[in-house]
């Protein structure tokens, strides 16, 4: 029986800002391959080395091999190709991920093909369709190359370039949720008990971001808000406390967007035993709602502060106030939520005026945990396309948060310095 494995290329770094989990875009590609009877695999790299995946690949022996690539895991990436290649010189080596959306043309050189955005549908039945036809590698081009949306092929005989679907919501409320069979829970699970006495895994309810901030890089879901069915968000999260989970982090951009899909996800899950994060943006919620979050079992919220400066603010286009952004962290401390935020310091065009303006607010707030970074010009956002210089050998592999990528005008020997002062003083007035 023809064979699907799909790889998630991360292998565990240990360091202090590792978060894992397992990756839920194989997971939903493997629920709509298995149905159309596809023998599929997900190989999720994190607790095992090439190797171990070699090894592992070898016993499954693939016809297709998919494989996801961000910035951060391009390295990771391009290895695993070079191995695969030399292995299973037959294999039809598939990109997909931001990176792939974003550059098809540097990925066609080293994969069969390409599929850009969301590939949900289109991906699982261009390999249907090849194992129906009995297509190999070299035949492709005899398959009806143009109905697949965000294909992309450049090679000698082939030039296909397929526009990108970004899916309704009618679409998205059909699709089943991802099954999580392939994952080693057992030690994501381990992993969490010992970061902070949880189990933890993720979930996403909803897509899309229809906000356009600087520093953000949105090539896969792009600007268009769209929610997924609730009665199958919620055989998801029964499927999860199945596996042994308790409790959720919500990945959504924008989970909070809605009020009637968060007051709904609210009411539902409170009857269940399990408790749940999310990020919130700073506008939308009223104490009723934050309280209505702790109700039903939210214990910390994550908010993009980003600033302390409001023509910093300005500059990353984040449509929203420093005030905004204080009455927020009040509401959801007052609903008895914890409160994370998040800021970005040294931003192109900002000043030491405004960056300490930032930190000053920051030891202000009654916040339980924050995070400095600089600024990481993804590729695809519009802070990629202004900064200059910039360095790949950097940090672009490295979960480090104070390491400029590009050419600052800032010192990150004092900005270290400054962070680790303003950090001591949040950590003495808890």
């Amino acid at each position: 029986m023809p064979k699907v494995a799909i790889i998630y290329p991360y292998f565990r770094t240990r360091s202090p800002t590792e978060i894992l989990f397992p990756p839920l875009g194989a997971a939903s590609l493997a629920r709509q391959l298995r149905g159309f009877g596809i023998d599929t695999k997900v190989f999720d790299c994190t607790f095992i080395n090439i190797s171990q995946l070699k090894n592992k690949l070898n016993a499954y022996q693939p016809d297709i091999v998919g494989i996801y690539s961000m910035v951060t895991l391009s390295h990771n990436v391009f290895q695993i190709v070079e191995m695969v290649r030399s292995c299973f010189p037959k294999c039809l080596l598939v990109a997909g991920g931001p990176m792939p959306t974003l550059y098809p043309e540097i990925y066609c050189t080293r994969f069969d093909a390409v599929f850009r955005g969301e590939s949900d549908l289109s991906f699982p039945l261009f390999c249907r369709d090849m194992f129906k036809e009995k297509i190999t590698r070299q035949r492709v081009k005899l398959l009806p190359l143009e109905t697949y949306p965000g294909l992309f092929i450049h090679d000698q005989n082939i030039h296909i370039e397929n526009p990108i679907a970004n899916y309704d919501e009618s679409v998205i409320q059909s699709l089943p949720f991802p099954d999580r069979s392939d994952f080693d829970h057992k030690t994501y699970q381990n992993e969490w008990l010992k970061k902070d006495g949880s189990k933890t895994t993720s979930i996403i309810t909803t897509i899309g971001c229809p906000f356009n901030c600087d520093f953000c890089s949105k090539p896969i879901f792009g600007n268009t808000f769209r929610r997924r069915n609730i009665d199958t968000i919620f055989e998801e999260i029964a499927d999860i406390l199945h596996l042994g989970y308790d409790s959720l982090w919500i990945a959504d951009d924008n989970f909070t967007l809605d009020n009637h899909h968060l007051k709904e996800f609210c009411q539902r899950i409170a009857n269940l035993k399990i408790s749940w994060s999310c990020l919130s943006r700073t506008t939308g919620i009223d104490s009723s709602m934050a309280c209505l979050m702790k109700e039903s079992g939210c214990k910390r919220v994550y908010l993009g502060l980003e600033s302390g400066c409001q023509a910093t603010l300005d500059l990353m286009n984040k449509q929203t106030t420093v005030e905004e952004g204080i009455n927020a962290v009040n509401l959801f401390r007052k609903a008895c939520i914890k409160v994370t935020a998040f800021f970005i310091v040294g931003y192109p065009g900002e000043t030491v005026k405004s960056i300490e303006e930032t930190f000053r607010i920051a030891t202000m707030l009654p916040l339980d945990d924050c995070s400095f970074n600089v600024p990481f010009p993804l590729p695809g956002s519009k802070l990629f396309q202004r900064v200059t210089e910039l360095n790949p050998n950097l940090d672009w592999l490295e979960e480090n948060e104070v390491t400029f990528v590009y050419r600052s005008a800032f010192d990150p020997v004092w900005l270290r310095h400054r962070i680790q002062q303003t950090l001591q003083i949040i950590k003495e007035r808890k």
